[in-house]
């Protein structure tokens, strides 16, 4: 039988002896995922933080028994939500070190940090849609300044707040959460974006793939 850890993909064998009858064999595939499950969690609060939410699949019925899992060939998966764990870390970081005062009140750049899934906008509710890849941006058209931006004598562009803001919070989050996501920092166009004499203007964003 095999107990499955996602979203890690780690399958486990386990193998248990003809001798014991199908109830005890069932009961003791059902102890050995338990004791998976308690190790997985551990792994996951460490990295995050926090409890992770899961579902549990006995032989592809959600939610059923353990001890219920078929006593030969059955198979247990366990699927936690680490990824909307983590982009709620991030959206939550972005926030808080977003600059407050005239490019930070309301409608402006700390009100702005955009989520997308696969290139569409989404909001980072309690469901979210399946993608390959998801990516924060912060639309203001005045987002790259706050980046990367410096003045004419060479500060940067808002000093209440840390310069290259996407680009710390990227790096942090890939440090905490290496063993659940890939998580990088690049610069990118928006449908519909700020255009500068140049073209169009690429803001500052960080993308959260499955490793």
């Amino acid at each position: 039988m095999r107990v499955k850890i996602d979203p890690i993909d780690k399958w486990v064998e386990a193998t248990v002896s003809e001798m014991l009858a199908p109830a005890a064999r069932s009961k003791a595939v059902a102890d050995f995922a338990r004791e998976e499950l308690v190790e997985a969690l551990d792994g996951n609060r460490r990295a995050l933080g926090s409890f992770t939410p899961y579902e549990q699949f006995v032989d592809g019925r959600k939610g059923a028994a353990l001890e219920s899992v078929n006593p030969d060939r059955g198979v247990i998966v366990f699927e936690f939500e680490l990824v909307a764990e983590v982009l709620r870390w991030i959206h939550a970081e972005l926030v808080e070190r977003s600059p407050r005062g005239p490019v930070g009140g309301a409608g402006t750049y700390r009100d702005q940090h955009r989520l997308f899934a696969d290139g569409r906008e989404i909001t980072l509710g309690p469901d979210l849609p399946e993608a390959e890849e998801y990516s924060f941006l912060n639309t203001t058209p005045y987002s790259r300044k706050i980046e990367i931006g410096t003045t004419e004598s060479g500060r940067a562009f808002v000093i209440k707040a840390e310069p290259r803001l996407y680009d710390h919070v990227s790096a942090e989050a890939a440090r905490r959460f290496s063993r659940v996501v890939k998580i990088s920092y690049t610069f990118r166009p928006l449908v519909g974006g700020y255009r500068t004499k140049r073209g169009a203007m690429r803001y500052p964003t960080i993308t959260v793939r499955m490793t």
